[in-house]
C-alpha cells in the first residue's frame, strides 16, 4: 500500500519530508486517534495513476484498490472515515482460487481491467461504506453509513443497506 496526502502534490525526498514521516507523523497520528484533530489521508493498493480525483474531494483515510480497474471521483465529493473503494477481485476455478488449481498458468487470478468505479459530483459517502466494482454512482448521491454498494446508482438519491438500495429520491 502506498501512503499519500494529496495526489496532486509531488513528494520529494528532502530532509523536510524525512522529518515529517519519522517525527511529525507519529505525533499527528496520536492526536488524530485521541480526537484532537482530523487528518485527510488515504491508502492506495495498486497504481496511483489509475485514480482521478476531482476538485474539493475529501477522502478521510479511505482505502483505494486499483488493481483491477480505474477509479474516478467527481468534484466536491466527501468520504467519511474508513471507507473502501475496491476494484480488486479474485477469479475461481472449480471452487478454488485460480492460482491453486493445477495447470492453470494461462488463467490469471486477478484481472487487470474491466472493474472500474465512477463516483459523480457532490456525493456524500458516510463512514464505513464499501464500494465494490464495477459500479457507477450518479451525482448528488448520499450513501448511508456501513452500506455496501454493489450496483449502479442513479442521480439525486439516498441509498443505504447491505447491499445498498434506494431509500429515497431527493431534488437538487
Amino acid at each position: 500500500m502506498n501512503y499519500f496526502i494529496n495526489p496532486k502534490r509531488k513528494i520529494n525526498r528532502s530532509l523536510k519530508t524525512i522529518i515529517f514521516y519519522y517525527l511529525k507523523y507519529p505525533f499527528v497520528n496520536l492526536l488524530c486517534s485521541l480526537g484532537f484533530m482530523n487528518y485527510d489521508y488515504s491508502f492506495v493498493n495498486g497504481d496511483k495513476k489509475r485514480i482521478k480525483i476531482g476538485k474539493g474531494v475529501s477522502t478521510m483515510n479511505t482505502l483505494f484498490n486499483t488493481v483491477c480497474g480505474n477509479i474516478e471521483i467527481g468534484d466536491n465529493t466527501i468520504f467519511g472515515h474508513d471507507c473502501m473503494v475496491l476494484t480488486g477481485r479474485h477469479r475461481f476455478l472449480n471452487g478454488m482460487r485460480a492460482k491453486l488449481v493445477p495447470d492453470s498458468e494461462h488463467f490469471k487470478e486477478t484481472p487487470e481491467f474491466g472493474y472500474d468505479i465512477v463516483i459523480g459530483n457532490g456525493c456524500f459517502i458516510a463512514s464505513g461504506v464499501i464500494i465494490l466494482a464495477p459500479v457507477t454512482i450518479g451525482n448528488n448521491v448520499l450513501i448511508g453509513a456501513g452500506s455496501v454498494v454493489t450496483s449502479n446508482i442513479p442521480d439525486n438519491c439516498f441509498i443505504a443497506g447491505v447491499p445498498a438500495k434506494i431509500v429515497k429520491y431527493h431534488l437538487n
